[in-house]
Order: C-alpha cells, then structure tokens, then sequence
C-alpha cells in the first residue's frame, strides 16, 4: 500500500515540475514572438502550482509542442 501512496506522491510532483516547464517554454516563445508584449500570469513554480487554470493549457501544449518538434528536429538530423 505504501508503494501506491509512493507513486501516486511523485506522479503528481512529476507532472507539476514538467507542467511548469512547459508552461515557462510557452511562455518564453510567446514573449519572443510579441516582442515582450505577452504577460506571463505566474512569475515562480509555487504560484504556478497554487493556481494552474485552463488558460495556462494553451501555453503549456506550446511549450509541449516545442520539445517535440527540437527532438523530432534532432532525431532527422542525425539520421
């Protein structure tokens, strides 16, 4: 029973440090594009985790979507 409790504790923290990753890569790429003009709406992880909402998804599958196209990128060239 423990072992549930274990994997069920560092899924969630799993899925909060690479939900904030990808937040933060959306986030930047926003900011490159508009030209600084894009506000991020959390500054740090803790607010990020007290507080994700549906409008961060849109910037996190950006953020997603950028790692998949720089490895699926890495992965053509080195072939």
């Amino acid at each position: 029973k423990m072992s549930i409790v274990t994997d069920i504790f560092l899924w969630l923290l799993i899925e909060t440090a690479f939900g904030f990753l990808f937040y933060a890569t959306g986030c930047m790429l926003l900011k490159v594009t508009t030209f600084g003009s894009y506000k991020m709406e959390f500054k740090d992880y803790a607010s990020f985790k007290q507080r994700k909402s549906k409008k961060v998804v849109p910037v996190i599958a950006l953020g997603v979507g950028f790692y998949i196209t720089m490895i699926t990128l890495l992965a053509f060239i080195n072939s």
